[in-house]
């Protein structure tokens, strides 16, 4: 009889063993996902207050032209405004802030691409890229 129990308790020590491994390798696994979703919402949340802050841009430049009281009246220079590099870095510091602020790591560039009707913006947050935009009326350079 204490040969059979002997055994009995090799085979529940085993058992707990395999039991607490796949415990631990789902939990490693679980821990994976979030950082994987948090990053993701991190890059999201960037990319959108760079765009906040090329949008900010554009719109100052269209008020710009229309308040103008000259005869003829400015055209808008919509290109430079969102092209310059003072927009893409208090865009890139925006979106860094935001990405920290998230725990994610610091922006290093914000891309702006202003084409036809469409400005975009992109960054990357630990080798993702993400993208969001507005229309623009003359997106094209002067």
């Amino acid at each position: 009889m204490n040969d059979d129990g002997g055994q009995a308790l090799v085979i529940a020590v085993l058992a707990l063993g395999i039991a607490a491994t796949v415990i631990g390798g789902l939990r490693m696994a679980q821990d994976r996902i979030v950082m994987l979703h948090r990053e993701r919402r991190a890059g999201e949340a960037a990319v959108e207050a760079a765009t906040a802050v090329i949008a900010d841009a554009y719109l100052a430049e269209i008020r710009r032209a229309a308040s103008a009281t000259s005869s003829p009246a400015p055209m808008p220079d919509v290109f430079g405004a969102v092209m310059s590099s003072g927009s893409r870095e208090a865009a890139r510091i925006a979106a860094s802030g935001v990405s920290l602020a998230n725990g994610a790591r610091e922006i290093d560039e914000v891309t702006v691409r202003c084409e036809r009707t469409l400005v975009e913006v992109s960054l990357h947050v630990s080798g993702t890229s993400y993208r969001a935009g507005f229309p623009a009326v003359a997106c094209s350079p002067r």
